[in-house]
């Protein structure tokens, strides 16, 4: 069978628990057989040097390496491909996958690399290595990317195989808690049990907002059984301590019956307080109590805008006044909410930032906060890229710009880093819808705006002056 090593590359923000992702990719690979090592070189104890990372890998002499790419930090990535080439040798076979790949499905084989992994990677990878391990096809593995080899009659080439679809049976995935003890506790800064940040109730999401690149998990909604998900939450809290954990669901509350199915799950094992991500469209005051009893504490609702004309545009379906109706809902529940909105969208008015800014006002005033940030970024594979990259003249920015350095949030943090974390945001300075410096100014207001209003209506009520743990990044 194969040896596999996945290597999440250096990044400017630190990771402070173990990729879930990650640990789909290795329980499914140690499933079928494969032997699986991984290094997160991102965490925020890691030792992410060149010499480490590179050690680390000969150690375990892979058959495979898989690197994790993401659009912010592709650069840190592909920098790597040459040293490992030169490190490993031709006979170990680099492979490529993440939401930056399955958006960019070319780009890694200008970097060098062998393969791509084409959204949900749990079985087009362990395929991969039973192809390296003789036992299949390259030309047959469903979502995979490839170079054909050099002959003498033929260049090699570049082919994508046909793709699989979304996986329907998330129950029937390998656990990913299985695949935990690969995380060193060390990388994250503890010499106790480590537990996941978040975990996952379901996949996709059905809404089609442009902005957003969900290519991976796509606009098909599938959820695991409400008994699978609670027990996953038991396990991690009983056997590796998790004491609290984010749905990083794409939508967590689609389907009322299903919400409240969870919830009973939940409530049977004992849950441990947690967060999600759920569009407004789906919330009401019962779903939101059976959120609540469930152990639910704060909800992120992804609004994006206060203007009724661009909501329309950027495909949201929501209203403003249904977004302010939940406002007072969760409030009623004992619900923390968090509203997403994003500034520097193309053709933004200045009217538009007003109307947001006015809505904002409103929604602070039911208790909801803000997203730190939220300047919007054009990521590869969403409709607002593919629509604009040629006007505005930022065809694969991530490669020809300047990084989008975001600077990593503080784990504890007084008023002074509030408001400097949540209105510092790397993305504006980039400009890529190409608006003029007075409009630039009116955006960092809003960003500010945010700031302001997150710490006086919310956090300083609630928490007082101290330091307060970091709480609304998106």
């Amino acid at each position: 069978m194969a040896r596999v090593f996945l290597l999440n590359p250096q990044t400017s923000e630190p990771v402070r628990t173990p990729l879930l992702s990650f640990a789909y990719l290795a329980a499914a690979l140690t499933r079928a057989g494969h032997t699986v090592a991984l290094y997160d070189a991102s965490a925020v104890c890691a030792d992410s040097s060149d010499a480490a990372v590179l050690a680390r890998i000969q150690a375990f002499a892979p058959d495979l390496l898989g690197l994790h790419v993401k659009t912010l930090s592709c650069r840190d990535a592909w920098r790597l491909v040459p040293l490992l080439r030169a490190a490993l040798g031709p006979e170990v076979r680099i492979v490529a996958g993440g939401p930056h790949v399955t958006g960019s499905p070319d780009e890694p084989f200008e970097q060098g690399v062998d393969f791509a992994v084409l959204g949900e990677g749990e079985e087009t990878l362990c395929e991969l290595a039973d192809a390296l391990d003789g036992a299949r096809d390259f030309a047959s593995i469903l979502s995979l990317a490839w170079r054909t080899p050099a002959t003498a009659l033929s260049t090699s080439q570049v082919r994508h195989n046909a793709g699989r679809g979304f996986l329907p049976d998330l129950d029937a995935l390998a656990s990913p808690v299985d695949a935990l003890p690969l995380f060193d506790p060390a990388w994250y800064g503890t010499a106790a049990r480590i537990s996941f940040g978040g975990i996952l109730s379901s996949r996709g999401c059905p809404a089609a907002c442009t902005f957003c690149c969900n290519n991976v998990t796509g606009r098909r909604f599938r959820y695991r059984s409400a008994t699978g998900v609670a027990a996953e939450v038991k396990r991690l809290r009983d056997d590796h301590g998790g004491l609290a954990f984010t749905f990083y669901d794409d939508s967590f509350a689609v389907g009322r019956r299903r919400v409240a199915e969870l919830a009973d799950a939940l409530c049977a094992v004992g849950s441990v307080p947690w967060s999600c991500t759920a569009h407004p469209s789906h919330l009401d005051p019962d779903v939101l109590a059976d959120m609540r009893r469930a152990g639910c504490g704060g909800i992120d609702i992804g609004m994006e805008s206060g203007d009724p004309e661009r909501l329309k545009r950027i495909g949201k379906g929501v209203t403003v006044e249904r977004v302010l109706e939940v406002c007072r809902q969760a409030r009623d529940a004992g619900l923390h909410l968090v509203i997403n909105l994003m500034f520097g969208w193309p053709g933004e008015t200045g009217r538009e930032l007003d109307t947001t800014f006015a809505f904002m006002e409103r929604a602070a005033d039911l208790g909801a906060m803000f997203n730190a940030r939220g300047v919007l970024v054009p990521y590869p594979g969403t409709e607002i890229y593919d629509r604009h990259h040629t006007e505005y003249a930022f065809t694969r920015w991530w490669l020809q710009q300047a990084p989008v350095d975001y600077q990593p949030f503080p784990a504890a943090w007084d008023e002074a880093e509030i408001l400097r974390a949540y209105a510092e945001d790397a993305a504006l300075k980039h400009n890529f819808f190409r608006h003029d410096d007075a409009h630039l100014r009116r955006i960092q207001a809003g960003l500010d705006l945010k700031a302001q209003l997150t710490w006086d209506k919310v956090l300083r009520p609630r928490l007082g002056t101290g330091g307060v743990p970091a709480a609304g990044a998106r």
